[in-house]
């Protein structure tokens, strides 16, 4: 079986070791790099092309997102796994955002580590199980979004005025080019005021324009 080639990249060495130790008892995982900054980070991921790359948030210099964001740009298809200490909401919306397939706290177990390990390289997501609920209770807090008004069905002569009411002209004007009276006319703008549920022709002119109805 291809092992999985992983890049570990964290300022702590300690920590950076602790995660080889731990990964090396698993035979399908080739620890192929490691970086302590964002800067070694980026030319690791090019030279080495890893599989996984195990990324931590705060690093000297360039933070992990900009180094994440480095990274998918320059390698879309990179897979990238947030492995930090740091459950901030800013850090995980900004990483999802970023395009980090997974964000995992370090204080999982190595099952759970191994298994986003695997996830991650499938091309799935993986979350540390505070991550999941906090994400849930972000989208199921979210607003939803608003429903955009149904767009009025206009008659071809009520389209014609609401065009002359756009360009400014008088009812006077309206009637007299499109041959209607004035009772006709005050019919029909009454009509054309109750699809677009509005009072007045100033307010009718401009919900046209806003809406794109001219």
């Amino acid at each position: 079986m291809r092992q999985i080639r992983i890049l570990v990249v964290d300022d702590h060495q300690i920590v950076r070791q602790g995660i080889r130790s731990l990964l090396s008892n698993y035979p399908d995982f080739d620890i192929v790099g490691e970086a302590a900054d964002g800067a070694a980070a980026l030319g690791q991921v090019q030279q080495l092309a890893p599989d996984v790359t195990l990324l931590d948030i705060r690093l000297p210099g360039e933070s992990g997102l900009e180094v994440l964001r480095q990274i998918r740009q320059a390698q879309p298809e990179a897979k990238v796994l947030m492995l930090t200490s740091f459950d901030d909401e800013e850090y995980v919306l900004e990483a999802l955002r970023a395009g980090a397939q997974g964000f995992v706290l370090k204080n999982v177990s190595d099952e759970m580590l191994v298994r986003a390990i695997h996830a991650v390289c499938r091309g799935e997501h993986a979350f540390s199980p505070q991550i999941t609920e906090q994400v849930v209770r972000w989208v199921t807090a979210a607003p939803a979004p608003p429903v955009p008004p149904k767009k009025p069905v206009f008659e071809p002569d009520e389209q014609q005025i609401l065009h002359l009411l756009v360009e400014g002209a008088s009812n006077t004007a309206i009637a007299a080019q499109l041959y209607l009276s004035h009772t006709t006319l005050k019919r029909k703008l009454r009509k054309i005021f109750a699809k677009m549920e509005v009072d007045t022709r100033a307010q009718a002119a401009a919900e046209a324009v806003r809406r794109g109805l001219v």
